[in-house]
């Protein structure tokens, strides 16, 4: 009898995983990073996955992904704030897989200084890339997820998004946009489509190191310049940062969790504080509010 049960177990586990493993999943801004991390682990675990690259991105990492992995990790030429290029590589992917199960949105800009010392230009370069970005793929994807009835949007936000630091208030501001539209879409699509919040702090990645300064004012001219950097809020490096793989590993959680959270922090630090902001860390209850609303 023990023995029979372990069989049934280890054929639902089997069930499972190659159920998982047949989805297809579009990951943006995936030639370096969190969204390489990502792409890499998911292609590995045999999902179909399309990497969404700009043209002028290196391709380096990329294309040896896909040569330790060439059925399943598919480079494809994306630029998030080109609205053309959104609809050309969504298309192509529908046309080749005839679905789109996941979309990671990963692409994103950072910018550092305070209010005063980044110019409009550079803080509507973040927020189109950060939020305006998301939404162009989003707006993409969730008519097919609609006609599928099935579906997940993992947004990679940043503990940002709840928590800003005072020397990256713009990209803060971006993060909070994006999740208060995650949040109403989220209760919108509930329950066939899902949507999930990453919230990582620091991650060894280049965003921080080759974050620019905004250039509205000189650094001798900035109040903020030498508070920030005697703070230490402009090092990019720091003792609590992730690597990319840890992030895709909880991007993977969720992806394969029957029910996922709306929001993931990366560490126990960011936990702690997510529940000095949230009475509900996991952003579940808030979403559950609107069923009655929506008639669900």
């Amino acid at each position: 009898m023990r023995t029979y049960f372990k069989m049934v177990l280890v054929f639902f586990v089997c069930v499972s995983v190659h159920v998982f493993a047949n989805q297809v999943v579009l990951v943006t801004g995936a030639s370096r990073g969190i969204g390489y991390a990502i792409a890499e682990l998911l292609a590995h675990e045999k999902y179909t996955v399309y990497a969404g690259v700009r043209e002028n991105s290196s391709l380096k990492l990329v294309t040896l992904a896909q040569n330790q992995n060439p059925d399943y990790f598919h480079v494809i030429p994306l630029d998030i704030t080109d609205q053309q290029s959104v609809d050309e590589a969504v298309k192509t992917i529908y046309e080749k897989e005839g679905r789109i199960d996941i979309l990671v949105n990963n692409a994103g800009v950072l910018i550092m200084g305070s209010v005063e010392n980044v110019t409009i230009e550079e803080a509507q370069k973040v927020f189109d890339v950060n939020f305006f970005g998301m939404m162009r793929m989003t707006q993409a994807v969730l008519p097919l997820m609609r006609a599928q009835q099935k579906g997940h949007i993992i947004q990679i936000s940043s503990r940002s998004g709840f928590r800003p630091l005072p020397s990256i208030g713009i990209y803060a501001a971006s993060k909070f946009a994006m999740e208060g539209l995650s949040e109403t879409i989220a209760a919108l699509l509930k329950p066939t489509i899902k949507v999930s919040l990453i919230e990582p702090g620091p991650v060894n990645t280049d965003l921080d190191i080759l974050a620019p300064y905004g250039s509205r004012l000189s650094r001798d001219q900035d109040p903020y310049y030498s508070v920030f950097e005697t703070a230490g809020l402009l090092d990019p490096y720091s003792p609590l940062m992730q690597q990319p793989v840890e992030i895709a590993l909880i991007v993977k959680e969720a992806i394969e969790s029957e029910n996922p959270h709306f929001r993931y922090q990366t560490t126990e630090l960011i936990k702690r504080q997510a529940a000095r902001r949230f009475v509900d860390v996991t952003g579940t209850s808030h979403i559950n509010e609107w069923d009655a609303v929506l008639n669900r």
